[in-house]
């Protein structure tokens, strides 16, 4: 921040407080209720973070494409609904990618964060593709995989290399964002799709 440590404590508590004001900011669609923040923020109630994280990931409608398409048995045009399901999850995490990040790199350390983001949110993510996968296995519309759940991981892994790890290599981060994205989902849509041989 270009600033000495001793200054941000002018503005917060203490590193709970810091962390929680960087949790919610992260999480919110706008910066308006910065204005009515008491400074230097106070330390949060124990437990504050974490329940505000499970409210966050509990919501509903997170993955309306993903959501959309598990209602459904069989769809007119497979590669664009998983084009679809797959550009969400990309989009979803390339929106709260500094949030994310700060997120994996603390859930170890933050009592209760590991919990609620990875075998919270993240488990419910996996669990909802690997259904879908089965439901366009079933239909004939994505071909046999060796293990769904794997699958699934590896999918949302992917996703998160590209935009988790990536934009932070000093190799890879000139990449144009929307050429990776696009590099991104056609490798995984196109991976799924039955082989037009065996068609």
């Amino acid at each position: 921040m270009g600033v000495a440590v001793g200054t941000i404590y002018l503005y917060v508590a203490g590193k709970e407080a810091l962390f929680d004001l960087v949790v919610r900011h992260t999480a919110s669609a706008d910066s308006a209720w910065l204005d009515d923040i008491e400074i230097p923020v106070p330390t949060p109630a124990i437990g504050s973070t974490v329940e505000f994280l499970q409210e966050v990931f509990g919501r509903e409608g997170q993955w309306p494409h993903l959501k959309a398409a598990l209602r459904t048995r069989r769809t007119a045009d497979i590669r664009a609904e998983l084009d679809g399901v797959v550009r969400e999850q990309y989009q979803l995490m390339a929106r709260h990618r500094r949030g994310l990040v700060l997120l994996m790199r603390s859930a170890l350390e933050f009592p209760g964060l590991a919990d609620v983001f990875v075998l919270g949110l993240r488990q419910r993510l996996l669990d909802g593709l690997a259904q879908y996968l089965e439901s366009r296995i079933r239909a004939g519309q994505i071909r046999p995989l060796a293990s769904v759940a794997a699958t699934a991981a590896v999918l949302t892994q992917t996703i998160a290399w590209a935009n988790l790890q990536r934009p932070f290599d000093p190799g890879l981060n000139s990449l144009p964002e929307q050429s990776v994205e696009d590099a991104t989902v056609d490798l995984l849509v196109s991976g799924l799709l039955p082989s037009p041989l065996t068609q």
